[in-house]
């Protein structure tokens, strides 16, 4: 009895002595058996680390990852945006800086521009796993019966909804019930529009008070959606369209285009249309002041809570989440851009090949707006695009809007 007793404390010993790890991360169809695999296989190469996965849809994620990190039990890893997503974590201390876990792994080997845009001040607070992008996806079918070819210009892209509605087909889908569709337009829109030199210090609030967000290609940029509605490009009621049911109006042939991520093709793939689609880029915007050569992209990553109580651990699995075999995991099983260029090859499907290969042809990429601005301007543009779309706010009126959270957020900053 003495003999049992002491094998049953041992074996609670090591069960009490084993490091657990809590991992948050947004996933979906694709991703999701992804996540699971790459956890139990870190696991399984583990006698005293445990990780415990836990996934969320996309928005409930972001309110979760809020609560989570404010608590007094935060994830130990998860999921984040790089830009001002990031950047308000390692303001309010919720970060752990992993420069020194990056060195010599796989802060050498990961793309040099996504590991910075998870740097701030010259330190480093995550790990990016993939590049995202944004294209329009086409129907190839019916571009051809409709005598199409993708556009260079916005005005042609404009052309091509009055053509397509003119023929009885619903040029383009748009799900804004969550908000963020309509604010990948406004970000490539103001960077196209007021130019990306202009936009960096009215996003980092360093403009002057009586100059910042007074530019008027803000206003501008709110017209260029407008102007897409009014040539009858998208669908009925968009703000009531879930992003979901907008990418399925595109792959059951319902819509022409869709404005969608890299993320979707996955999507579109597993639902039998490879092959019936090809994509373009948001096209030039005659007279704008940007670079009309940059492509609305961004990295994604994953960090580690200042509160973890294992942070080394946690960063062990970091390096594991992001060495050449997961990446090229993530590229041909999820359908997601890697940050390794040494995994790429034709293995993930053509249209999935073909984004990497135009992404690197950009000079330069736009982050999506609800990452890169302070929250509180973030959030304001959120709710005016919907309320342009309502037709409840004219594009001067929310600009104007947008500059009064700013001077805000750049009062509290200072």
């Amino acid at each position: 009895m003495l003999r049992l007793g002491l094998t049953v404390l041992a074996i609670l010993a090591v069960a009490q002595a084993q490091v657990e790890i809590d991992y948050w991360t947004t996933a979906n169809e694709q991703t999701g058996p992804y996540y699971e695999s790459v956890v139990e296989a870190f696991n399984e190469s583990q006698d005293e680390v445990q990780v415990n996965l836990t996934t969320y849809a996309n928005e409930a994620y972001k309110t979760a990852l809020q609560v989570g990190l404010a608590s007094d039990d935060p994830p130990d890893v998860f999921f984040n945006w790089a830009g001002d997503d990031t950047n308000r974590f390692v303001r309010d201390g919720l970060l752990f800086e992993l420069s020194d876990a990056a060195a010599g792994g796989w802060g050498d080997t990961l793309a040099a521009g996504a590991v910075e845009a998870f740097s701030l001040d010259g330190q480093l607070y995550g790990a990016p796993i993939s590049q995202e992008s944004k294209y329009f996806f086409y129907n190839t079918r019916i571009f051809e019966e409709n005598s199409i070819t993708p556009p260079e210009t916005f005005d042609e892209l404009l052309g091509i909804c009055r053509t397509l509605s003119e023929n009885g087909v619903t040029p383009l889908s748009f799900g804004n019930s969550e908000r963020w569709q309509g604010v990948h337009y406004l970000s490539i829109f103001n960077q196209k529009i007021v130019g990306e030199t202009q936009t960096s210090v009215d996003y980092s609030l360093a403009a002057p008070a009586e100059e910042l967000f007074t530019d008027p290609g803000y206003a501008e940029a709110f017209q260029a959606l407008l102007n897409m509605q009014d040539a009858n490009c998208f669908g009925a009621a968009p703000n009531a369209t879930s992003p979901e049911i907008a990418w399925a109006e595109f792959y059951t042939e319902q819509v022409a285009m869709t404005y969608g991520g890299t993320w979707t093709i996955g999507t579109f793939n597993s639902n039998d249309f490879s092959g019936q689609y090809g994509f373009f880029r948001m096209p030039a915007i005659e007279g704008g002041a940007g670079n009309q050569n940059f492509v609305l992209a961004g990295p994604i990553g994953v960090e580690v809570s200042a509160n973890a109580e294992n942070p080394e651990a946690a960063a062990e699995f970091i390096s594991f989440l992001v060495n050449a075999d997961n990446q090229r995991a993530f590229y041909e099983e999820a359908g997601r851009i890697p940050v390794d260029a040494t995994v790429v090859s034709e293995a993930a499907g053509p249209e999935l090949f073909a984004a990497v290969q135009d992404l690197a042809t950009a000079e330069g990429t736009v982050l999506w707006l609800d990452t890169v601005l302070e929250a509180s301007i973030a959030e304001t543009y959120l709710d005016v695009i919907q309320e342009v779309l309502n037709g409840d706010k004219t594009p001067e009126e929310a600009a104007a809007e947008v500059r009064e959270a700013a001077l805000a957020a750049q009062e509290r900053r200072n």
